[in-house]
Formats: C-alpha cells, sequence, structure tokens
C-alpha cells in the first residue's frame, strides 16, 4: 500500500561532498548538514487517518521536499523544511535536538536494568512538541499563515520522525501539512552517545526492533523516598461514558472492538481491539492490537504517598485477589501545582505522561520541553504484575495517565487512564487525595 521510502538523499561536509558510500575518512571534517527526503501519506495511502475528519481544506494539496538537519553546537541544529514549489521555506532555528533523545534520567543512573526500561520506554511513546509563534521563521511572505509547526519522535523506533504544519480556518487551528520522515541514522547514534555517555548499538535491538526488556523486579526505593502513605478512598466512575472531545474523537474511528460505545467498563476485557500504529507512522486497521486490559478490570485499592522531594505518588492496585491478573499502577514524581483543575468534560486539557522513566509528554510545547528537561525529571509511571515484576504496557494495552483536579473540591483528583495510542479512555477514578485518618 505504502510508497518505499528514500531515506536519506544527502549529506554534506563542509566544503566538500560526502562520498557516494556516505562514510568520513580521516582527512573530512564533521558532517555538519544533513538532508532527508519528506513523503506525505494521502488518499489510499492512509485509510484510517483520524486527522481527515479535522484537516485544513488545503490538507491533501499541499507537499514539501525535504529537511535539512544543520548543526549549531552541542546537539543544536536548525531544522528547515523545504517545498517542493513555491511554496514557503520554514525554519526552526538552534533546536536542542538532545532533549528529543532517549535519555537516562538521573534517578536511575548506575541500574542496568532501569537504565534499559528508561530508554526503551521513552522511545516507545510518542514525544510531539510543538513551535509557536516566536518559535520559527517562515523564509518568504508566509502566504498560508502557518501558525505553528510541531516536530514528533514517533514510537514505533528511533528514526521515525514527523513534521506537522498548523493554519488557522473558520476560526480554529487545523494541520495544514504533514510530513513523515527518516531521521539519518549515524547522526541519531551520535546524539544518542552525546546525551548518555553510552553507544547507541547497546540498545539498538530494542529501539531498532521493538524488542523487549526482560520482566524484573523494580526497587522502588531506588526511584524515590515515601514521607508518608495511606489508603486513599476513591470513586469509580468507569460505569459512565468518556467525553468523545479532541484526540478521543477523531481516534474513535480506529476502535475495533467494542464498537459504538464510550462507556469505559466496555473496554476493560481481552476482547477490546485498536487500530495498530504501523511504520512509518500511521494507524491500521488492518493490523488490529489486542490488549489484556482486563489487568485494569476491578480497582481495589488506592495508595497515596507523599514524597520527601515535596511531589507525590499513587499506586493503584487491580484484581488484588487474582495472582494472575493482579496489577500494581505506580505514577509517581507528580507535582501537584503543574495539575490542572477543570471539568470532567474537559479532561483533554489534562496533564498526562507516559509510562516510563523521566519521560517527555506526548504534547508539549517547546518552552515546556526545555523547561522539564528528561535528564533531571522525577517523574515515573510503572505496571507490575503480582510479583512486583515490570509488565509491558503496551502489551496491557495502555499509554499513560491523564489527571486533573476537580472544580469543586481541591483534595479530589481525576485519575483517567489513556488506552493504547490514546484512542479511548480505559479507567477514571476520583481519588480524595485527603488523609482520611486525619
Amino acid at each position: 500500500m505504502f510508497k518505499k521510502r528514500n531515506l536519506i538523499i544527502g549529506m554534506f561536509f563542509l566544503g566538500a561532498c560526502a562520498s557516494t558510500e556516505n562514510e568520513q575518512t580521516e582527512e573530512s571534517e564533521p558532517i555538519n548538514r544533513w538532508t532527508v527526503q519528506l513523503d506525505e501519506l494521502l488518499g489510499d495511502d492512509y485509510p484510517n487517518n483520524p486527522d481527515m475528519s479535522i484537516c485544513h481544506s488545503s490538507y491533501t494539496n499541499i507537499a514539501y521536499q525535504n529537511l535539512d538537519l544543520k548543526s549549531c553546537d552541542d546537539g543544536h541544529y536548525d531544522i528547515i523544511i523545504n517545498p517542493s514549489d513555491d511554496k514557503d521555506t520554514v525554519i526552526l532555528h538552534d533546536v536542542d535536538i538532545l532533549e528529543f533523545m532517549p535519555t537516562i534520567c538521573s534517578k536511575v543512573e548506575g541500574d542496568e536494568y532501569l537504565e534499559k526500561l528508561g530508554i526503551v520506554n521513552q522511545e516507545w511513546n510518542r514525544q510531539q512538541v510543538k513551535f509557536l509563534e516566536g518559535d520559527f521563521e517562515v523564509s518568504g511572505s508566509n502566504s498560508q499563515n502557518i501558525e505553528r509547526v510541531d516536530v514528533a519522535r514517533n514510537c514505533l523506533n528511533s528514526y521515525l520522525w514527523e513534521i506537522i504544519f498548523y493554519v488557522e480556518e473558520d476560526g480554529v487551528s487545523k494541520p495544514y501539512y504533514h510530513g513523515w520522515f527518516d531521521f539519518p541514522h549515524e547522526l541519531y547514534a551520535e546524539l544518542f552517545k552525546l546525551r548518555n555517555g553510552h553507544e547507541f548499538a547497546e540498545y539498538s535491538s530494542f529501539l531498532e526492533h521493538w524488542e523487549d526488556p526482560e520482566h524484573e523486579s523494580i526497587q522502588l526505593s531506588k526511584l524515590r523516598e515515601v514521607e508518608n502513605e495511606f489508603s486513599a478512598n476513591f470513586e469509580n466512575k468507569n460505569n459512565e461514558e468518556f467525553p468523545l472531545e479532541g484526540e478521543r474523537k477523531k481516534k474513535h474511528m480506529n476502535i475495533m472492538y467494542p464498537k459504538n460505545t464510550a462507556v469505559i467498563q466496555d473496554f476493560l476485557t481481552d476482547s477490546t481491539v485498536f487500530a495498530t500504529f504501523s511504520p512509518p507512522g500511521f494507524y491500521n486497521q488492518e493490523d488490529p492490537r489486542a490488549t489484556e486490559l482486563s489487568r485494569l478490570a476491578r480497582l481495589d485499592t488506592t495508595y497515596y504517598r507523599s514524597l520527601t522531594n515535596g511531589l507525590f505518588e499513587l499506586e493503584l492496585v487491580f484484581n488484588a485477589d487474582s495472582s494472575e491478573k493482579k496489577t500494581h499502577f505506580i505514577v509517581s514524581g507528580l507535582d501537584k501545582n503543574e495539575i490542572p483543575t477543570l471539568a470532567t468534560n474537559d479532561v483533554n486539557k489534562g496533564w498526562q505522561n507516559s509510562m516510563g522513566f523521566g519521560n517527555h509528554t506526548f504534547y508539549e510545547t517547546y518552552e515546556s520541553a526545555l523547561a522539564h528537561p528528561s535528564k533531571s525529571s522525577e517523574y515515573f509511571g510503572l505496571l507490575l504484575d503480582a510479583d512486583r515484576l515490570w509488565i509491558d504496557s503496551h502489551h496491557v494495552g495502555i499509554d499513560g495517565p491523564m489527571l486533573h483536579w476537580d472544580e469543586d473540591n481541591p483534595e479530589l483528583l481525576h485519575f483517567w487512564i489513556l488506552s493504547f495510542e490514546r484512542h479511548a479512555f480505559v479507567g477514571h477514578y476520583i481519588i480524595n487525595t485527603a488523609n482520611p485518618s486525619i
């Protein structure tokens, strides 16, 4: 179905062209500029594209030729998106590409297993960063009034990235152009080592081919220090529908089973199937993704923990009486002040993140990405089984939590669970964070 992608079409040396083998000699200058082809997936190339319901009227007519990565220094690059005709060139200046690299966060350094889980989970979850007015330049008239540019490192392997432009139409910012590109492999390995001090080859089988890490025990005491803990009261809202707004609305088409429902409890069986996400980065109903969502069928206990660093942690224990299905869902390093207060119908504006260690959130501004570096992040999200062994959240069928405080009671926290690829919500609990013994 999909056209073959001509991945790297040029690599240029300072003052000299690369050899036909694209290899450096000892006499060569360092590679300063990389050029990669941009591809578009339109019409029959992408029949299950959820953006078609919300895209700009010109979306199917826009094409860009290629993308340049021009080195500045220390992992910073200009990103130059070149048109295939007379349309405007878009330039992102001095972008810190290292914040897009899967990163060993400081809290897991020295633990080989946790370092691996951190690296793997950062790659296996999408990171889409939006550059707003002032963050980018349009060389030309900006005849289409491009108002936002997104760079996405998608979750399929290290090299599959995306560029998305947004333009206002009918008072709404809409996807105007979407291009897929293959990040230069040699450059990726260089940046990975610069970021982590490890050779990319140590992790390449996991990051290039989705090889599963081992299921081992995790010592939570290595990750945080608990100051206080109590069993928190909660209300289960899974027998209600979740709001079909925003991402959930456009992606509802890619829920394969159950159909015609938004009641959360309907999804909490192993029969639930979603369209999977396939290379180079599209939703594919021809390759259904199975789940193990019965692991979340019944929430039994919720723990609230205050941490000595001023942050907090939640642990949700599901199916406590089942040795096969018992599941601990732990989300830690949470900052009360970064979680918004919202009405339930505005949940899509909540704080969200993926499973892993030090992850950037799925969607954030460039300013936010720089303000929350993955290297120093205190955040982690884990699933553990009855023996406290790590569970791959993607096999279960979830992507992570979405949180917001209740608009009427500041001590009530809404804990939503995002399904695989965020097609649906597969959990909604209102947790009372006030200590019941006080």
